[in-house]
């Protein structure tokens, strides 16, 4: 079965779609390059994940799964969580959005954080959401040259997760949790 990854983000797409190649499962991910916009205004990243499925659905009559994520900082209350992508404005670019993370922890001694996905399939009839999470700290300035969005700054196991090929960076990523779990439920039921 063909599905639909609802997002503009080559990068999320290529690291979803590897997890699903190298599975070995019966589905295939899909990408489109003019995806139409979905307003992300849910309370949570489930919300947005689940608002992002229903319409592009709804216009392009595709299974579809989409994905929301955020990095979420203990210290900052959970910042910038949900609008993990624009924290620095609507249209702030990676960079933006880690120097001003690193600006709001230059007075923080506690900087454990985590990232979470959602992702959301819906196919017209079947609804089906997993989680994944993955615990580090942010680092007091970027390393590493690989990966995107916060990869720079989220340390796990003593190395960035730009740090990582993103081969290694597959096989630890939230992403890589939320979708084995969907995979695994997709082959069960569909």
């Amino acid at each position: 079965m063909n599905i639909l990854l609802a997002t503009k983000n080559k990068n999320k797409f290529e690291e979803i779609s590897k997890i699903f190649d190298e599975s070995g499962n019966f589905h295939r991910l899909v990408y489109k390059e003019e995806l139409i916009d979905v307003v992300e205004d849910g309370k949570t990243i489930l919300e947005n994940a689940k608002k992002k499925a229903f319409e592009v659905h709804q216009e392009y009559k595709l299974p579809v799964i989409a994905d929301d994520s955020g990095l979420f900082v203990d210290s900052l209350n959970g910042l910038p969580g949900l609008r993990s992508k624009r924290f620095a404005g609507e249209q702030a670019t990676d960079q933006e959005n880690i120097d001003k993370l690193l600006k709001s922890l230059t007075e923080q001694d506690y900087k454990a954080a985590y990232f979470k996905t959602v992702l959301y399939f819906y196919d017209g009839t079947d609804e089906i959401y997993t989680e994944g999470t993955l615990k580090g700290e942010i680092t007091h300035s970027q390393r590493g040259l690989n990966g995107f969005g916060y990869d720079s700054v989220f340390e796990y196991e003593n190395k960035t997760l730009a740090e990582l090929t993103s081969l290694e960076k597959n096989k630890i990523s939230h992403r890589r949790i939320a979708a084995e779990k969907l995979i695994g439920i997709l082959n069960e039921k569909i």
